[in-house]
């Protein structure tokens, strides 16, 4: 029942991430045109380094570490002072190199100065003590309320390309202040009683090894933009960044489940209990294939009338980027569950670490060539290839622990059903314009898709049947 009740309030506050961008994207991308969109996506690229640099993996081992010590409030109140102490040590040390990088390598100075803000707002993060805790619903009140005082802002400052450093500012001082809301929480873990006994630097060398992967995905998720502005053009980093944001706004969807169940896992790992982690991760994987089919066919099927609608006839290069990019939608779900859910909970870092640098080889080889001559059609191809390589890394790695036919045991009524889904959605194409056609087809591939699901009837479906008329009954 927590499980459920946590990821209510995740998904939730998920639902409302993917409803912001939809009303911010149309907007920003229409008043800034794509070379301001560029120019922002390609200095938030190079700021980004530098807030990885900051976090050095503390994110994801805070949570981790958080929930293996939940009830015991002395091991929690030592291990968070001394994973916060290390994070205030770590970003001001990321901080002074992001200061050397503008003063002597910079360009677009002004625009990496209001990033720099975000950098500094690292040493104030404490999510992961929250979200170890398993306080969803504190995050996502927190998270909700912030983001609508920026939406607020977005649309009364910023007006025209001329406004990028407004905009900037108010992602920046955004996420600042969101940071500093969650900090009235801590009094009920408390001051550290001996602060001698605190080792801070202990916990560096675990982080590490969770930095290492986060750092190699960065390079087929974000240094395709800081490559994109070097090897091709600012208007290419925005098809891309554009294609890329809407693939990850839907994926989210997801990520609010691996969010939730990460810190159920752990504790079960920490408990001894191996056959309930199985059994999460079983049904974690039914349910990512259940939502991920249908999202990515939907996708390929609606970008030629979604993209110029919701980005404005200037972004029509973005349909054969996101068409592409939408592939990767799949091997990311498998991932998310076999590495966020799996591997990481169990401390199989080093299994983690070697599938994330693989791909990111992959992606690093791959993307001169590809960039240089296609632009963002190429930085797409180079993602969707590095995500599946990830992907299946990382189930050939698990196989000999993990019952991988077992997992995978009914995925084709999952594509069967979107495959349909699909088809449905094409002829529609024909008949259907605007924003009613995309609505429409929304609709009606919802309808087509449960529609063979049901005669198709997977276990998990099933299941999940069963449990709404218990509810209901």
């Amino acid at each position: 029942m927590k499980i459920i009740k946590n990821y209510l309030y995740n998904f939730s506050y998920q639902i409302f991430l993917m409803i912001v961008p939809l009303v911010t994207m149309p907007y920003v991308a229409r008043v800034m045109g794509p070379n301001a969109l560029g120019i922002n996506s390609y200095t938030y690229s190079i700021s980004y380094y530098f807030i990885l640099l900051g976090v050095v993996g503390l994110t994801t081992y805070g949570q981790r570490e958080v929930a293996y010590v939940r009830d015991n409030n002395t091991k929690l109140r030592k291990v968070f002072w001394e994973i916060e102490i290390l994070s205030i040590l770590t970003t001001g040390v990321s901080f002074a190199l992001f200061v050397v990088y503008i003063l002597t390598l910079g360009e677009y100075e002004v625009y990496l100065w209001a990033y720099s803000i975000a950098i500094v707002a690292n040493i104030l993060d404490i999510s992961w003590l929250l979200t170890g805790l398993e306080k969803f619903g504190i995050l996502s009140l927190r998270n909700l309320l912030i983001k609508l005082v920026m939406l607020a802002l977005i649309f009364s400052f910023v007006k025209t390309k001329e406004d990028l450093l407004i905009y900037i500012l108010i992602n920046s001082i955004g996420t600042l202040v969101s940071n500093i809301s969650l900090w009235p929480y801590v009094h009920k873990i408390g001051l550290p009683t001996q602060i001698k006994k605190l080792r801070p630097l202990i916990h560096l060398k675990p982080a590490l090894f969770l930095f290492i992967p986060q750092l190699s995905i960065s390079l087929y998720t974000v240094l395709n933009k800081v490559m994109l502005g070097l090897l091709s053009s600012i208007d290419e980093v925005a098809y891309f960044d554009s294609s890329d944001k809407i693939v990850r706004i839907s994926f989210s969807v997801l990520i609010s489940l691996s969010t939730v169940l990460m810190p159920v896992a752990a504790h079960a790992v920490s408990s001894g209990n191996s056959k309930g982690l199985k059994s999460i991760l079983k049904y974690s994987l039914s349910f990512s294939m259940m939502i991920a089919f249908p999202m990515m066919f939907g996708i390929i099927a609606l970008a030629d009338n979604l993209v110029p609608l919701f980005l404005g006839e200037q972004y029509v290069a973005v349909i054969p980027v996101l068409i592409l990019q939408s592939i990767m939608i799949m091997p990311m779900s498998i991932a998310n569950v076999i590495g966020n859910q799996y591997l990481v909970p169990t401390n199989k870092i080093r299994i983690f670490n070697f599938t994330i640098i693989l791909g990111s080889i992959t992606n690093l080889i791959l993307n001169i060539p590809m960039i240089f001559f296609f632009g963002a059609l190429g930085a797409a191809f180079s993602v969707a290839i590095s995500e599946t390589i990830v992907a299946f890394s990382q189930l050939m790695q698990v196989r000999k622990i993990l019952n991988i036919a077992e997992l995978f045991e009914e995925w084709y009524k999952y594509f069967f059903a979107a495959v349909a889904m699909f088809i449905v959605l094409i002829i529609l194409h024909f008949f259907t314009t605007g924003w009613l056609g995309i609505l429409t087809s929304f609709l009606v591939g919802i309808f087509v898709y449960f529609a063979v699901l049901h005669v198709l009837s997977p276990k998990f479906y099933k299941l999940m049947l069963t449990k709404v008329k218990r509810n209901d009954s």
